[in-house]
């Protein structure tokens, strides 16, 4: 349940920084969203249209289209009203049109009837339903079900749906939390807000929890295509639009992904390394510029030329990637001609590569060859009808990427606040503000904090710094740390790219012991913005202090804070918990505002706000 002081802790975010509209497209996997909207007597249409407006704006943050994300919305009280299916509105305009026609119904709160629609109707593929695409049905409701046992019922049979999560969402005093519980797939699904005016709160919450994107180490992904006779060119160009859709997926760049492809018939060819297309356009011209060879299936050639020229060659021909995940897609419609040499070969890419996916397309493949090629024990193994299927599984092989990528960290989460996870809902951006900037973390590090909330700490920064490209031409970060003593974390230019920063962001230990912040901010001042450590004249230099107390030394954290504003640009203040000096936080604040949470957990209420702040002019 909230806290009441959470509006205060909105109204201080709003006057630091404006929270600007989040209108990013969401992740990178397409999903599927049906809404159960509760229009029980309980609500009063008032507070049914500020459901509608959580719609709304919720909404408003996502691509739409059937390749991207759908929306259906399904109104219940005494019975069940559907305003529209996944498949009616393709584009932005058509679907909020829909969400203003939604009304309010009155009656009683028939939760398990919507729970019941929602499985025999609008996760159907008759109703846009997406075969491996993954399904979100959220359920908003302010009291408890009429018919409890027949709502956890039926909620039941919803989660076990392919591909379905349900998440429930909790709003005011009179909600029963051990059915959102039973109604929810897991308790990481359930949200709750003590009223209808708190509700824009849970917006970003729940489009991170939904949003399915990749992480943020590199990778190398190799596709090898059958070019042989049995293909044809109408069937050997559905694989192509495979590729091309998988494709589109990803951040296609030297330093996020890069794609290599072979096709193979009697001989193998190389169409292209991985480092020959280095972004998303020319390369998905070079996919559907691939030629069809037609001829026999030597499944074991394009194996071994996946293995010898995309991965094992000398990196600077290749372009195979030290520290990149590596990845094989491997599509076939039937048998090698040579069993054995594809299994061996198949065998001996294995120790090159950390995934191979075998994708199997039509009557005629072998099963067990398919899986021999997979890693995991055929677990990477996938079978289609037809070509005419394949574009069904691209989510499927996508997701299976995404999440042998190396993880964001994770916090956990406390039974009596808004359920979190860190912040994937990211588009990066190239800078922050008009020029360049540097920015230097300040972290408290002191025995107030504990271990626990000094992670959450960490995953604040960890998901403020993901918003950017970072390069010694774009926006650099550093981080310091602070106790009793000041540890140095890394300097601006310790790391160049922004994989190897956020992972020595999620790698921060904690410290313990006191709260030296004077001697934190005489150090930043002296050394983080030294050109020697990667300090530019040419950017804005930006200091943001986060801590839980008071410093062991008001009169010198007074001076020191005084003495840093003279020599950067900004300095921000972030407060957190109920143990804060306003007045010294006011004090290290360029501008005398600081922004402050009452606890660890809401950090990322304010994630926006210091945004804005920061790269404001």
């Amino acid at each position: 349940m909230m806290w009441p002081t959470l509006t205060l802790i909105i109204l201080s975010a709003v006057t630091f920084g404006s929270e600007a509209a989040f209108t990013t497209e969401c992740g990178l996997l397409p999903a599927d969203f049906i809404f159960l909207l509760d229009s029980s007597g309980s609500e009063t249409s008032v507070n049914f249209n500020k459901q509608v407006d959580f719609l709304r704006n919720f909404t408003s943050r996502f691509t739409i289209g059937p390749n991207n994300t759908q929306f259906a919305s399904i109104t219940f009280s005494t019975g069940v009203r559907n305003d529209f299916d996944l498949n009616e509105n393709q584009h932005q305009p058509e679907l909020q049109n829909a969400i203003s026609k939604i009304s309010y119904m009155n009656g009683e709160t028939d939760t398990h009837l919507a729970l019941n629609f929602a499985k025999q109707h609008s996760v159907t593929v008759q109703s846009g339903g997406r075969p491996g695409v993954q399904k979100y049905v959220v359920v908003m409701t302010d009291g408890k079900s009429n018919e409890p046992n027949l709502t956890m019922n039926y909620a039941n049979v919803l989660k076990h749906q392919p591909n379905v999560t349900v998440i429930a969402l909790g709003i005011g005093s009179a909600v029963d939390t051990a059915e959102l519980q039973a109604i929810a797939s897991d308790s990481k699904h359930v949200f709750t807000v003590s009223n209808f005016d708190l509700l824009h709160v849970l917006e970003k919450e729940l489009t991170d929890t939904t949003c399915t994107v990749c992480g943020d180490e590199p990778v190398d992904l190799a596709f090898l295509l059958d070019s042989s006779g049995s293909e044809g060119t109408r069937n050997f160009d559905q694989q192509r639009q495979f590729v091309s859709l998988i494709v589109n997926e990803f951040d296609i760049t030297p330093t996020g992904t890069q794609v290599g492809l072979v096709t193979f018939a009697t001989t193998a060819h190389t169409q292209f390394k991985l480092r020959q297309y280095p972004d998303k356009t020319s390369l998905l011209h070079a996919i559907q510029s691939v030629p069809y060879t037609d001829g026999e299936t030597r499944t074991d050639l394009g194996l071994n030329m996946i293995e010898h020229n995309i991965f094992k060659g000398h990196s600077h021909h290749s372009g195979a990637r030290n520290g990149a995940k590596r990845f094989v897609v491997v599509l076939t419609d039937g048998r090698s001609n040579e069993e054995q040499l594809t299994i061996s070969a198949a065998s001996s890419l294995k120790h090159h590569v950390d995934e191979v996916f075998a994708i199997g397309i039509g009557h005629s493949v072998d099963k067990r060859e398919l899986t021999a090629i997979a890693t995991d024990d055929g677990q990477h193994v996938f079978n289609v009808k037809s070509f005419n299927d394949l574009d069904s599984i691209h989510g499927n092989i996508v997701k299976e990427i995404c999440e042998h990528r190396i993880p964001p960290p994770t916090t956990t989460p406390l039974p009596t606040t808004v359920t979190t996870t860190p912040t994937t809902t990211t588009t990066v951006k190239p800078e922050c503000g008009p020029k360049p900037a540097d920015i230097v973390f300040v972290l408290d590090s002191s025995e107030s904090e504990k271990q626990e909330n000094f992670t959450k700490q960490i995953n604040f920064v960890y998901n403020f710094a993901k918003r950017f490209e970072i390069s010694p031409t774009n926006v650099q970060f550093s981080t310091v740390t602070f106790s009793s003593a000041i540890r140095n974390d890394f300097y601006l230019n310790t790391y160049n790219h922004r994989g190897e920063v956020l992972h020595a962001i999620q790698n921060l230990q904690y410290m313990g012991a006191g709260t030296n912040t004077s001697l934190a901010l005489k150090f930043v001042r002296e050394n983080s913005f030294l050109p020697a450590h990667g300090g530019r004249q040419n950017a804005t230099h930006i200091v943001i202090v986060i801590t839980d107390g008071q410093s062991a030394d008001p009169t010198a954290t007074a001076h020191e804070a005084a003495v840093l504003k003279k020599t950067v640009d900004k300095v921000f203040a972030i407060g957190i918990g109920d143990k804060l000096d306003t007045n010294e936080l006011s004090t290290i604040a360029s501008d005398h505002h600081p922004l402050t949470v009452t606890n660890f957990d809401l950090l990322h209420t304010i994630q926006q706000s210091l945004e804005n702040a920061a790269c404001s002019n």
